[in-house]
């Protein structure tokens, strides 16, 4: 089968379009015929080296697809199965998992292989994707949609009618948290740096659109929101030149939650002005089952459309430039 390997860390060309052996599904595992696998920022990451991964290593957790093969202690999906992955895989039998905390569970591993025409994985990892749901729009809902449901539902406690402020609002996990905001009753603003990104969100429910520059660009942000701070930020970016500028949009008592970080730097700030608004500011991690459940039934319904753009595997170094440029609106998927 063909596979986009990485070798070394590196820009975009350090992946390569090789062949190598489908990989036999282990006793619990399917085997996977892959109809699209999304490209997160936890892939741009580990190609990077902001992160630990053994090498060689066939990156992408975002996977969609249909079962081909079981291993034989795999007993809930069959052959013709459509389904989908969340990012990680764990025991399902522990108090973290049992308890719906499965994030949380110490046999957890991260889900790798999905840069590729097959993958193998546990099926305790996968989601029966509804005949209602695009199969290749299926592969970004665990990670892209089912991250924002658990950043802005468990983690911010948005509640109706509150204001959020979505950073990287053009990017997979932007997009996708500023719809399901809409969905639980919430004002939303949209946060980008690219001018021809404005009108795109705007169709895709923003109800304002901050282009991000310069030093005060946080009055913008206040002026979007009819002169008032905002109640919570969705911080995609992860970014000093936007965590002060949007920390100062934020209301008192505000939620300000991270979600991702594009690149090795710190956030600083002085405690005083956190004291000062009594805001919190934190950190959320990734999906839970359940979420995943809830992120599809989203899907399903329609309160969400995923929104990607699609790239041949054999295009998978032009679409990491493309990425790194930031010239993807929504989430970058590869279909081989």
């Amino acid at each position: 089968m063909k596979a986009a390997v990485l070798h070394e860390t590196g820009g975009p060309e350090a992946f390569r379009l090789e062949d190598v052996p489908v990989p036999p599904p282990g006793p619990t595992q399917v085997l996977i015929k892959v109809a699209a696998c999304g490209m997160c920022g936890h892939d741009q990451a580990d190609r990077s080296g902001l992160t630990n991964v053994e090498m060689p290593v066939i990156l992408g957790h975002e996977v969609s697809g249909t079962v081909v093969d079981l291993g034989p202690k795999a007993s809930h999906f069959q052959a013709g199965d459509r389904v989908a992955c969340k990012q990680f895989t764990t025991c399902g039998w522990c108090r973290a998992c049992q308890s719906g905390r499965d994030v949380e569970c110490d046999q957890r591993s991260f889900n790798y292989g999905g840069f590729a025409e097959f993958v193998a994985i546990e099926e305790r990892a996968l989601l029966p994707v509804p005949d209602e749901v695009d199969l290749a729009e299926a592969s970004v809902v665990a990670c892209a949609l089912g991250s924002c449901v658990h950043a802005l539902r468990q983690i911010a406690r948005l509640a109706f009618g509150e204001t959020v402020l979505v950073t990287g609002a053009g990017g997979g996990l932007g997009l996708h948290g500023l719809q399901f905001a809409r969905s639980l009753g919430a004002r939303t603003i949209a946060l980008t740096t690219s001018p021809d990104k404005v009108e795109k969100l705007q169709q895709c429910g923003a109800d304002a659109v901050v282009l991000a520059g310069g030093d005060a660009y946080w009055q913008n942000i206040l002026a979007a929101n009819a002169g008032n701070p905002v109640d919570v930020v969705l911080d995609n970016v992860g970014h000093p030149a936007v965590f002060t500028p949007c920390f100062w949009a934020l209301a008192r008592g505000g939620r300000y939650v991270f979600t991702g970080q594009v690149e090795r730097r710190k956030v600083e700030f002085y405690p005083a002005f956190v004291l000062g608004k009594e805001a919190i500011i934190t950190g959320s991690g990734s999906t839970r089952s359940f979420e995943f459940m809830d992120a599809m039934e989203s899907v399903r319904t329609g309160s969400v459309r995923p929104v990607i753009e699609r790239f041949p595997l054999d295009s998978v170094v032009e679409a990491w430039r493309r990425m790194d440029a930031r010239q993807v609106f929504g989430r970058a998927v590869l279909v081989p």
